[in-house]
């Protein structure tokens, strides 16, 4: 079995149409074990067979749909949790169809980021490979030239020459170090670290540090949400409900507010000592504890969590095109100086 830090995860429209293909089993009162044989047959020829068929044996032996998804290691965490807490809320079916509609939002955020990273990303990697043309056979001719005019090393032709091959290696390194971070970042988001990649992520960029605040929050409402509407004590549903927040932050905010709540806190105290939800919906979860509606509330406040999430992703997309478009900018004034100060020095010193 493959270590824990390289094995993939199934990708966000491939686990979607899984989800799916689980709460349409549930929904027609299909037993889980002939559900789980009907789609390893169907996974047998792909790359994820073997997985599949590791889950199928693994639910017929331990019984627990979760513990089957566990052992295969091919879903992210976020996922997990919350069929866990379908299970113990008998919830499972709707919960699959909500992570199906979670994940296809997600394969489609994807896609967008593809495509805004894509052709910027093409262009780079292109004036890479101009650069280190001019870098290894333009500017030594350039060099050659120079020397052999015979100028002392310390003009101000020998110095435009220095600071062209300069500029030129500075922009290799740069391209070089881009196309690094990019295909690093890349790989390591398609294994289990990628929650860890996007924390750090969170932690270096204020635009995604929000995206995870929201999409932490508004996983943990709706699985405070789920588990309340099932008749889970607040007490209960409180402590399990950090399991589903992956982000380490936030979801030491969430135990922070199960153990305010088992200290003797009221649930509105709770939810406010956490940080987790902003001051008016703060005053949404003291009326909604005030009236018995707290799933009710939880629920709300899991979508207006979601779309602001939603919001917050589309403007770092927004945001993605413009800042690459600045490093194109840099790299092509890298790149005419590398050139320019070369040929004026050689000018200047023939004149």
């Amino acid at each position: 079995m493959q270590n824990q830090t390289t094995q993939k995860t199934l990708p966000p429209d491939e686990t979607a149409l899984f989800c799916e293909q689980i709460a349409m089993v549930l929904k027609a009162g299909i037993p889980l074990d002939d559900g789980m044989e009907t789609l390893a047959r169907s996974y047998a020829d792909s790359r994820y067979g073997a997985r599949f068929e590791q889950m199928r044996s693994s639910l017929a032996r331990r019984g627990a749909f979760s513990d089957a998804l566990e052992e295969a290691e091919i879903f992210p965490k976020y996922m997990l949790a919350m069929v866990r807490i379908g299970e113990r809320s008998g919830k499972l079916d709707e919960v699959m169809s909500s992570l199906a509609n979670y994940y296809q939002w997600e394969a489609q955020i994807k896609t967008s980021v593809k495509n805004a990273i894509l052709y910027p990303s093409l262009l780079v990697m292109m004036l890479a490979v101009v650069i280190a043309i001019l870098v290894i056979s333009v500017i030594p001719v350039f060099q050659r030239v120079f020397d052999s005019l015979g100028l002392s090393a310390g003009s101000p032709a020998s110095a435009a020459m220095q600071i062209g091959v300069g500029v030129g290696k500075a922009m290799l390194v740069l391209v070089g170090v881009f196309a690094v971070i990019l295909i690093v970042v890349g790989i390591l988001l398609r294994t289990n670290r990628r929650d860890s990649v996007l924390s750090l992520l969170s932690m270096l960029i204020p635009s995604v540090r929000r995206v995870n605040a929201r999409l932490s929050t508004a996983r943990y409402a709706s699985a405070l949400s789920m588990m309340l509407a099932a008749g889970y004590p607040v007490e209960d549903a409180i402590q399990l409900a950090p399991s589903v927040v992956t982000d380490a932050k936030h979801k030491m905010q969430a135990e922070r507010s199960a153990k305010e709540l088992l200290s003797g806190a009221g649930f509105a105290d709770a939810a406010e000592k956490s940080g987790l939800f902003d001051p008016m919906h703060e005053k949404m979860i003291r009326f909604g504890a005030a009236a018995g509606k707290l799933d009710a509330v939880m629920e709300k406040l899991s979508g207006i969590y979601m779309t602001e999430a939603d919001d917050a992703i589309h403007n770092v997309i927004a945001m993605i095109e413009p800042t690459l478009v600045a490093v194109l900018s840099i790299v092509i004034g890298g790149i005419l100086l590398s050139v320019m100060l070369p040929l004026l020095s050689v000018l200047s010193a023939v004149g």
